[in-house]
């Protein structure tokens, strides 16, 4: 298994206008990205998974593998309801060849998701996945947070290896560092808090944001890494107005058209979502990023 660290994007699944998969396009996208970020993460919730048929997936898996490089992580969002499709989602992103899958929670039912109906959920799955696993905590999209105690549990099995921690919650990362095992890979999933994660501890971040400023993100963490925590302050706080527009403001809709805005062929999202078509709030935070997306990595 690659290891997990640096600038992840949870790469956007183009649409076209009408709401067709375009697998030819997110081919394109990839190949845009790539000389700037460190892995991928496809079908995550940027990436619409919860829109797609299980036909789709597999189209989605199919392209994405064709073109990511193996010197690059491939994740893949698996998360499901049901324990049973999820297993069969973990054998199906292994047959194509991801490297690891990420597994939201089910939340359905979210008042029957106790810590034990979890660990159980994620154990069976652990034992049963040919893949390594991540778990995936998301309170903002489930309702419900995987709590310090319980991700220190799942740490320990053998073939859970790391979590993307999307909730911003600093002061329960805080918790959750303290107890994983030394290997456990931690990466953020909240842009607006990366800096704080990376001096918790985590190895990088699975970022949205990064779709549209890999760059910036990407100089942050090696101001970071290089113990020049004022240049990576300054980045962090710099970044985080473009983050939340493309994240808890304007949602996938907003990152979509910041990616057209940059020439980057993310296409449209699929109903119910709807095209954010008034792109003038976006405009002036992308204008500082042009020369980053096309300078060299």
């Amino acid at each position: 298994m690659l290891p997990l660290q640096g600038v992840i994007p949870p790469v956007p699944t183009p649409f076209s206008q009408q709401g067709d998969l375009d697998t030819e396009a997110l081919k394109m996208l990839l190949r845009q990205l790539e000389p700037f970020v460190d892995g991928f993460l496809i079908l995550g919730s940027t990436g619409e998974a919860a829109f797609l048929t299980e036909v789709e997936r597999r189209q989605v898996f199919e392209a994405a593998r064709e073109v990511i490089p193996a010197t690059k992580p491939l994740l893949v969002g698996t998360g499901g309801e049901a324990t049973r499709l999820v297993a069969a989602r973990n054998d199906e992103a292994y047959a194509v060849g991801a490297d690891a899958a990420l597994v939201l929670p089910p939340h359905y039912y979210v008042g029957a998701m106790t810590e034990a109906a979890l660990q159980k959920h994620y154990e069976t799955l652990a034992d049963l996945s040919p893949l390594p696993l991540m778990l995936y905590n998301f309170p903002g999209v489930t309702s419900l947070a995987l709590s310090p105690s319980l991700i220190i549990k799942l740490a320990h099995h053998e073939n859970i290896i790391g979590i993307k921690d999307s909730s911003g919650n600093v002061a329960a990362l805080t918790e959750t560092m303290r107890g994983v095992p030394e290997d456990f890979q931690v990466l953020t999933g909240n842009a607006s808090t990366f800096l704080a994660a990376l001096a918790l501890g985590a190895r990088g971040g699975i970022l949205a944001v990064a779709n549209v400023a890999a760059r910036p993100y990407r100089r942050l963490y090696d101001a970071f890494k290089a113990g020049d925590l004022e240049a990576a302050r300054a980045l962090q706080l710099s970044l985080n107005p473009v983050a939340q527009a493309v994240t808890t403001r304007f949602g996938v809709p907003g990152l979509k058209a910041a990616m057209r805005l940059r020439g980057l062929d993310a296409g449209y999202p699929r109903a119910p979502l709807l095209e954010l078509t008034d792109t003038a709030g976006l405009e002036p935070l992308l204008r500082p990023l042009e020369a980053d997306l096309t300078a060299a990595h």
